[in-house]
């Protein structure tokens, strides 16, 4: 009898992880400085991951009430850049070919000046410059978001643009970053419906996510001649989705794997999904929960993810969107090693470090590739990493895996096993 007794509650236990654990809690290791306007200020981040010291990375913040704000992965806050007006998203590339130097190129959704404007980040100093770009007017709309992207098929360079009306707008960027002559072409324009709150482009899987408000996420062919076809991910009506809903993120491993991130505002948690644009399996979503004198996540608008190592995040770091401080009220974003959420399913996610090519922001990844014209009509960059098909013999889990190969609930049902062992042994009175 009380070996069928343990043997039912073993059962029991293993089927509790997928309730119990569908959204977990999560402690955040650091946050940043907060705005100091008032209200919703943020209204969008990236991330700059430095391309020889970690320390020096930098997260980039749009800020509707001064411009783009600078911050280090400690939480402190750099600089503010506020010359050209307002910022209301932003969105980083790497490896962008200037004048011969591979630098990285951050593009602002301004709408001050109805234009995306373009920066170069010089790793020495850590400071903004003009691009030499002209700012990329966009003709009747107002931009309040904004995602990069070079085609892995053809290396030509795109910025998207997205605006409160629900236009989504592609240009075309060719010539050289900084000489002045760069030509920018309007090649696609397509409405969503609703207000565009959040936007990020897979380069690897030549894939354009766009989040409308009061709708869901909706996924869009990148190239240019993909037209407005689309497939929803999730959505608000019939979906696991909050209103309001806010930013997406990719975090991107080795071998095309990975996940989609997507804010769930009126739930105040983050939702993941498997990157495979075929399936985007929900795999469970988080919130990030008050440890110490830091505060938990309240309604957030946006996320940041990379899997790349940085100081004091050697796995991979989550910035999350807070709407309010318990102290002072304003807006900041909370810092979260991804390995915490990572090992905090029934199922562990990936935990892929990968290489220094990879992706790190809000979906733009680093990286494209020239098609060996030698024409230099067009930024050069060097092609994404993940492309093409899984090797034969591939770690499912990258080869940089480090994530759990046993989860807390499996070692709970080894015991368990252990104690009916015992219990069959033990002599009769």
């Amino acid at each position: 009898m009380r070996f069928r007794t343990l043997l039912s509650v073993a059962v029991l236990l293993a089927g509790l992880p997928t309730l119990a654990q569908q959204n977990i809690q999560v402690p955040p290791t650091l946050e940043t400085a907060q705005v100091t306007g008032s209200g919703t200020v943020v209204q969008g981040a990236a991330l700059w991951v430095h391309p020889t010291d970690p320390a020096n990375s930098l997260l980039l913040v749009a800020d509707n009430q001064i411009g783009l704000l600078v911050y280090r992965t400690t939480g402190a806050l750099l600089f503010s850049q506020s010359s050209d007006g307002v910022a209301a998203g932003v969105d980083v590339q790497e490896n962008v070919q200037v004048t011969g130097i591979s630098q990285s190129l951050v593009m602002v959704a301004n709408p001050s000046l109805q234009a995306l404007v373009a920066y170069l980040i010089d790793p020495t100093t850590l400071g903004l410059r003009g691009a030499g770009l002209s700012p990329i007017t966009t003709g009747g709309f107002v931009p309040n978001s904004v995602a990069l992207y070079v085609s892995p098929t053809t290396g030509r360079f795109f910025a998207f643009a997205g605006s409160a009306t629900g236009v989504v707008a592609q240009y075309e960027l060719t010539g050289q970053v900084g000489d002045g002559g760069v030509d920018v072409t309007p090649v696609r324009t397509f409405d969503v419906g609703d207000s565009v709150v959040g936007l990020a482009v897979d380069d690897a899987q030549r894939t354009l996510y766009v989040v409308e408000q009061g709708s869901g996420i909706w996924q869009y062919g990148a190239e240019p001649d993909a037209g407005d076809a689309r497939t929803q991910v999730d959505g608000i009506t019939g979906g696991g989705l909050d209103s309001p809903l806010g930013g997406v993120a990719l975090y991107t491993a080795s071998g095309v794997r990975g996940y989609l991130l997507a804010v769930s505002g009126g739930a105040s948690t983050v939702r993941i999904y498997e990157r495979q644009p075929s399936a985007h399996t929900f795999r469970g979503s988080f919130t990030v929960a008050q440890d110490g004198g830091i505060d938990a996540v309240d309604r957030p608008r946006h996320v940041v993810v990379t899997n790349r190592s940085l100081t004091g995040f050697p796995l991979g770091m989550v910035a999350v969107h807070d709407s309010t401080n318990t102290t002072g009220g304003n807006e900041n974003f909370k810092l979260v090693p991804w390995q915490a959420i990572a090992t905090g399913f029934a199922t562990p996610l990936v935990v892929d470090t990968g290489s220094p090519t990879t992706p790190t922001d809000g979906g733009t990844p680093d990286a494209g590739t020239t098609d060996g014209g030698g024409g230099g009509t067009r930024p050069e960059l060097p092609p994404p990493d993940g492309q093409g098909p899984v090797p034969p013999g591939y770690n499912d889990n990258g080869p940089n895996c480090y994530c759990s190969s046993v989860s807390v609930p499996g070692s709970v049902l080894l015991v368990l096993a252990g104690v009916l062992l015992l219990s069959r042994r033990r002599p009769r009175g």
